[in-house]
């Protein structure tokens, strides 16, 4: 499903908005568990966001999972008894890594140590990716997330759960979904313009057209356990929001459309910007240009737009800009003379 927004940058530019999500399902592996070992396998579920091109960053399909270093985390509860109440926490899995090998006979999943299924009982699974060995669960089923502030350090997040599991459950299965909103952005100029070069110096993000102010939430606490988006985050940071200086070099720009580098998509926590109150997070962006002419001259242009937009979980959007230039052009007309009659100019003797 794509859906598009248009809105101007001041005269000179035009800025429109488009979002994607799909509904593909990837199967990450099929592999069936061994001597009553508790296996693990995935799946992409539908509400992950499918795009074309990613950095080593994005977790857009199966093999970007498959092929991190990190692969991704578990938690996992056991329940003695035969009750099928769903209670998550680590007293068995405490964020244990779990990683492909794809050099095996048979690629699969794989841990260390390997454990294995009681034949009573049930186990409630927590998973994410990537795996990272600082976190720590909080209330049975919370993380801790950080926005990372430099663009090019940034990772995707998923999550997925899995419910009252027991021995027959080989492997368990998890269905990742994006955690976050992931920005990207194109530009070109409307019209190749004789004798005129237009770059590209700056794309931010910010809350104030002035690009000074922070915009986005820097930091909040997701739940594992949850199976949507509702409730998914919360303790969102406000006091210290970020702002993004988005373009990494000066870009020379053309009628034909450039997208941002692998390294300058953008992840966020989901947040909503298209709320009319005083008080509502705002997000402007603001693009600076340089225009350089044949006879040496040049001209530095700085526009803004108030993007008003709902940034919700697990769907992309694309900032497509287009910069066009007005020619400065010339007429003339000439009045015509005014007749003053200044009187009798007596000749001299």
């Amino acid at each position: 499903m794509y859906k598009n927004f248009f809105m101007g940058i001041a005269a000179m530019a035009a800025l429109t908005l488009v979002s994607c999500s799909s509904d593909d399902l990837n199967s990450l592996s099929d592999n069936s568990s061994k001597n009553e070992a508790i296996s693990f396998d995935g799946y992409w579920g539908r509400s992950a966001v499918s795009v074309n091109d990613s950095r080593g960053s994005v977790i857009d399909k199966a093999e970007d999972l498959q092929n991190i270093s990190e692969g991704f985390g578990v938690f996992g509860n056991y329940t003695s008894t035969d009750v099928t109440t769903t209670t998550y926490g680590e007293n068995l899995f405490k964020n244990q890594q779990v990683t492909y090998d794809a050099t095996a006979e048979t690629p699969a999943w794989t841990y260390e140590p390997v454990k294995y299924w009681s034949p009573a009982g049930h186990i409630d699974f927590l998973a994410y990716a990537p795996f990272d060995s600082n976190q720590k669960l909080k209330e049975n089923s919370k993380l801790d997330f950080t926005v990372n502030s430099t663009i090019t350090a940034q990772k995707d997040l998923l999550w997925a759960n899995a419910a009252n599991k027991t021995n027959t459950d080989k492997p368990v299965t998890f269905i990742f979904k994006h955690a976050l909103s992931r920005l990207g952005y194109t530009v070109k100029t409307s019209a190749a313009a004789e004798g005129t070069t237009i770059t590209l110096n700056q794309i931010t993000l910010a809350g104030s057209n002035d690009g000074a102010k922070g915009a986005f939430y820097s930091a909040g606490i997701i739940d594992l356990s949850k199976t949507s988006s509702t409730d998914l985050w919360t303790n969102l940071n406000s006091d210290t929001k970020l702002k993004f200086d988005w373009v990494s070099s000066n870009k020379e720009l053309s009628s034909t459309e450039t997208k941002n580098d692998e390294t300058e998509y953008l992840f966020v926590i989901p947040q909503n910007f298209s709320q009319k109150t005083t008080s509502a997070d705002a997000l402007y962006v603001v693009v600076e240009y340089t225009i350089s002419y044949s006879d040496q001259t040049t001209m530095k242009t700085k526009v803004y737009q108030k993007l008003e937009k709902n940034f919700e979980q697990g769907k992309a959007y694309t900032l497509n800009l287009t910069i066009g230039l007005t020619p400065i052009e010339f007429n003339a007309t000439v009045d015509t003379w005014t007749d003053i009659n200044q009187g009798e100019i007596n000749s001299w003797n």
